[in-house]
Parts: C-alpha cells; sequence; structure tokens
C-alpha cells in the first residue's frame, strides 16, 4: 500500500495544523507510525495518555470493551458513550484500518451530543432548537450565532464538521486510496472531538458530573478532571 493511500484527508490535515498544539501532533504522528509498522499489534498506550491529560472525560478512562457500559442511562450515557465507542474501534482487535471510518463517525456523535447539551443550556423552553434533531452543522450555526462558542474554535468545529459528515455519507471514489478513511483520519478525529468537546463542556463539567451516580464515576480508571 503506497503511503498516499495511508494518509489524512484534506480536512483532517487541516484540524492537525490548526487545532492541535506541536507536542500533541508529535504524539499523534508518533501513533500514526506505530500503526503502520505494526498493523496488527500496534501499542499506542502513549497516545491514550495524551488523551488523558486533555482532561475530562474520554476513551482513556473508559473500557475498551464497548460491551463493558461506564453509563447505563442519563447524561453520561448521550455525552461520553460515543466516545467509548470510538476508543474501542480504535483498539478493538487491532484492525483500526478496516474501523477508521466508525471512530470518526462516533468522536462526531460525542459532539453532536455536545452541542445539543448547549443548545438547551443557551435556549428557552419554548424555542423549537431545543427539541429538533438537528445535524452537527446546523448545531453549530445554531450556537454560532448566539456567538456561545470560544470564537478561536468556530473553525476547526466547522472542519470537523465537513470530516464528520464524510463518514456518514461519503464512499470513497479515490483510486489511490484502498479506504476513505485511514487510521490518520481516526486519530486526528478523534483528539481533535475531544479538545473541541472538553473546551465546550468546560464550563458545564462540575454540574454534569455531579448529575452521574457516584458508582458510574467510580468506575472510570484515571480521569482527570484537571481542566
Amino acid at each position: 500500500m503506497s503511503k498516499k493511500n495511508d494518509g489524512p484527508l484534506p480536512e483532517s490535515k487541516e484540524l492537525l495544523d490548526t487545532l492541535l498544539t506541536e507536542t500533541q501532533k508529535e504524539i499523534v504522528e508518533r501513533a500514526i507510525k506505530e500503526i503502520k509498522e505494526n498493523p496488527e499489534s500496534y501499542n499506542i498506550d502513549f497516545f491514550w495518555e495524551l488523551d488523558a491529560s486533555i482532561g475530562g472525560v474520554g476513551g482513556y478512562c473508559m473500557p475498551f470493551d464497548s460491551t463493558s457500559n461506564p453509563f447505563p442511562t442519563g447524561i453520561g450515557r448521550s455525552l461520553f458513550r460515543p466516545l467509548q465507542y470510538a476508543a474501542s474501534y480504535i483498539e478493538s482487535n487491532k484492525d483500526i484500518h478496516n474501523n477508521a471510518r466508525w471512530v470518526v463517525l462516533n468522536s462526531g456523535l460525542h459532539l453532536e451530543a455536545v452541542a445539543k447539551y448547549m443548545i438547551q443550556k443557551f435556549t428557552s423552553s419554548v424555542n423549537p432548537a431545543r427539541y429538533k434533531k438537528l445535524t452537527l452543522g446546523q448545531s453549530v450555526g445554531e450556537l454560532d450565532k448566539r456567538k456561545v462558542l470560544p470564537q478561536n474554535l468556530i473553525e476547526p468545529l466547522k472542519v470537523f464538521v465537513k470530516l464528520y459528515n464524510k463518514s456518514k455519507h461519503e464512499v470513497n471514489q479515490d483510486e489511490e486510496r484502498k479506504r476513505l478513511f485511514s487510521p490518520a483520519d481516526s486519530l486526528i478525529g478523534y483528539i481533535s472531538a475531544r479538545i473541541l468537546g472538553k473546551e465546550f463542556l468546560k464550563p458545564y463539567y462540575p454540574e454534569i458530573l455531579e448529575s452521574i451516580e457516584e458508582k458510574y464515576l467510580n468506575g472510570l480508571k484515571g480521569l482527570n478532571m484537571n481542566l
């Protein structure tokens, strides 16, 4: 397989360059290299250390076995279960090449839930936006209109929306790519969603954690709430 086939999509490259710090980029690129060199036995524990360093709930503190559900109900399930699925698709059976699309898709579902949560915070109980099933792009537009998103994250978020939409709707039509999504897309997509989601939820984390039963929070391993 040529290097070009394994490369990230343009949206992923833009996220890597504009959203991640230099240190974060180096770690993601190291993980991509590890997967390329050991496609069926890669060890990317250092990638999950990066995930933990972001703070908040992420795949790093939930079981990679998605059949073990740390949040069977409530806000924890809607916000964070997609991140567990994404992490599981990265680590499960070391099959990230076949699972890359599903990593991006579930990372986007996390941000969809985050955006829905924020809309409920910033709209009245009679506003139709609270009850409509909005796409991530529509939710971003609604929040952007209300000027409640950190200005420095609006453009990266819109780039992520494009990547997420590809995971939902597009098929690979590039003869030079074996698959539309590569391991690079999945790692960049996941860590980008974590960075964005954490920043958006940061003001609400105390409230979110308070609403989750203690027995479920105690099931998270190494939870980093140093936000």
